[in-house]
C-alpha cells in the first residue's frame, strides 16, 4: 500500500473534465516538481483544522527571538531558562502550557477569552491492561466500552446545549441542564485557584457554558497558571516589539513566542483550486458559507467527496474518527453505485443538498453555539454565522450515512 502514497506532496488544483468523466489533479512535491494525475474520483480528507492561522498583530515580523505556530513546532527547540510567551488559551495551549511551564524561566499566557473546562482526572492516563484484556477476550466488550465513551458525553450531553426559549436567565445559560453544568464547572475551576484570588475572575469565562470548545482538565492547566513564574495576561496585546510583547504600554520581554491561535477553520480545501462542472470554482460557490449533503457531496462536483467537510465538526463531544467512518462508508456506497450500474459519474441533486442544509441551519439556530454572549469563536464565519458544526446526534448521522439514498443523486 505504501507504494500508492506520495509523501511530501500537495494537491494544488483539481478540475473535472466532463467530456472524459475524469478529474485532472495537479500536484507539487517538496522539490517544486509538478505533475497531473488522472482520477475517476477525488476524496478530500484534508479536514478543517489544517492551515495554521496567525493573528494580525502589529510588529509580528519584527520579533527578534524565535517564534512558531503550535502546529508548526520547531523540532529541537530548547525552552529551558527562556522567557516564553504563549498567545492563546484554547486546546493547543492546554497541551503546551503545562508541558513547558516546568522548564521555562518565565511564562506569559495571553488570553482573549477564558475556556470552559470539565474535570477528567484520567485524561492523560494509559488504558489499563484489564481493559485491553477484556477487549480482546470478552465478546462485545469493545462495543460496550465505545458506547460508554460516546453516549454520556455526546448524544447524552446534547440536550444541555439546546436553547430553551422560556429559560429565565438567558444571559447566563440556555436551559436548566446547562446552568447546572455552569455551576459545576465554575466550582471546579475556583477550587483550583483558591489560593490565587487574583486569578478567579480571569479563569471563569464570561459566556455561556458549552458555547465554545469545552476542554478536558485533570488539574494540569490551572496547576500551571498558579505557578509563581507564570502570568495570565488578559489585557489586549498592543503590538509585538523586537524584544517582546507590549501590553498597556509596557513591554513584556520574551525570548520565544508560541502562537496557539488555531486554524482557518472556515476555509475548506483552501488554498487548493477545485473546479467542477463547467469550470465552476468550489471556493467561489461556497464563499464564506460552505455546504454539502451530510458534509460529503456538493452539487456541480461529480465524483467529488469530502471527509470532515462542512457541517461535520463535533462541538458536543463525539469522535471525528467515528464521523470519518460514517463518511467513508457513505462515499464507498456512492462509488459502488457508479461502478455497479456501469455509470461514469455520480452527483448530488441540488434539491437534496438544499433541503438538508436548510434543516441543518434550522437546527443550528436552536443550539448554544450562536449565543450572543460569545464574542469570539472559530465556529463562526466573518458574518457570525455557523457552517462548520454538526448539531446532530451521532446515532442519527450514523443512520443517515449508512448508505446513499438513490433519490439524492444523478447517475450518468
Amino acid at each position: 500500500m505504501i507504494d500508492h502514497i506520495r509523501f511530501e506532496t500537495e494537491v494544488t488544483a483539481a478540475a473535472w473534465d466532463d467530456d472524459a468523466g475524469r478529474w485532472r489533479v495537479a500536484i507539487r512535491d517538496a522539490a517544486g516538481a509538478t505533475a497531473t494525475l488522472d482520477a475517476t474520483a477525488v476524496i478530500s480528507a484534508v479536514g478543517q483544522l489544517n492551515r495554521p492561522k496567525l493573528p494580525d498583530i502589529e510588529g509580528r515580523d519584527r520579533f527578534e527571538g524565535e517564534w512558531m505556530h503550535s502546529a508548526q513546532w520547531h523540532d529541537g527547540v530548547d525552552l529551558t531558562g527562556k522567557r516564553v510567551a504563549v498567545i492563546g488559551t484554547g486546546a493547543s495551549a492546554f497541551q503546551i502550557v503545562p508541558t513547558i511551564a516546568p522548564d521555562v524561566a518565565h511564562l506569559d499566557v495571553y488570553q482573549r477569552s477564558a475556556p470552559w473546562m470539565f474535570p477528567n482526572p484520567n485524561y492523560h492516563e494509559q488504558v489499563g491492561p484489564g481493559v485491553a484484556w477484556a477487549m480482546r477476550h470478552l465478546p462485545f466488550y469493545g462495543r460496550w466500552f465505545r458506547f460508554l465513551i460516546f453516549w454520556p458525553a455526546c448524544d447524552g450531553g446534547l440536550p444541555a446545549m439546546r436553547i430553551d426559549p422560556d429559560f429565565a436567565f438567558p444571559d447566563r445559560a440556555v436551559n436548566d441542564l446547562n446552568d447546572a453544568a455552569r455551576d459545576f464547572f465554575t466550582q471546579w475551576m475556583l477550587d483550583q485557584v483558591a489560593d490565587r484570588p487574583d486569578l478567579a475572575d480571569k479563569v471563569v469565562p464570561d459566556y455561556v457554558c458549552l458555547g465554545k470548545r469545552t476542554l478536558q482538565d485533570n488539574g494540569s492547566w490551572l496547576g500551571a497558571l498558579v505557578q509563581p513564574h507564570v502570568d495570565l495576561v488578559t489585557e489586549p496585546i498592543e503590538r509585538i516589539e523586537p524584544g517582546g510583547i507590549v501590553v498597556d504600554g509596557v513591554l513584556r520581554p520574551a525570548d520565544v513566542i508560541v502562537f496557539a491561535t488555531g486554524f482557518w477553520a472556515n476555509r475548506y480545501l483552501w488554498p487548493m483550486d477545485i473546479r467542477g462542472r463547467d469550470g465552476v470554482s468550489l471556493a467561489e460557490q461556497w464563499g464564506d458559507e460552505p455546504t454539502a449533503l451530510y458534509g460529503i457531496t456538493v452539487p456541480g462536483f461529480p465524483n467529488f467527496f469530502c471527509l470532515y467537510g462542512p457541517g461535520t465538526n463535533l462541538a458536543h463531544g463525539g469522535s471525528l474518527i467515528f464521523h470519518s467512518e460514517c463518511q467513508i462508508r457513505y462515499v464507498m456506497g456512492c462509488l459502488t453505485s457508479v461502478l455497479a450500474g456501469g455509470h461514469r459519474s455520480i452527483e448530488v441533486r441540488a434539491d437534496a443538498h438544499d433541503a438538508y442544509n436548510e434543516a441543518l441551519q434550522a437546527e443550528l439556530d436552536t443550539m448554544i453555539w450562536g449565543h450572543p454572549t460569545i464574542r469570539h469563536s472559530w465556529y463562526r464565519n466573518d458574518a457570525g454565522k455557523i457552517f462548520i458544526l454538526s448539531p446532530w446526534r451521532l446515532v442519527d448521522y450514523w443512520s443517515w450515512t449508512r448508505r446513499p439514498d438513490p433519490s439524492h443523486y444523478d447517475l450518468r
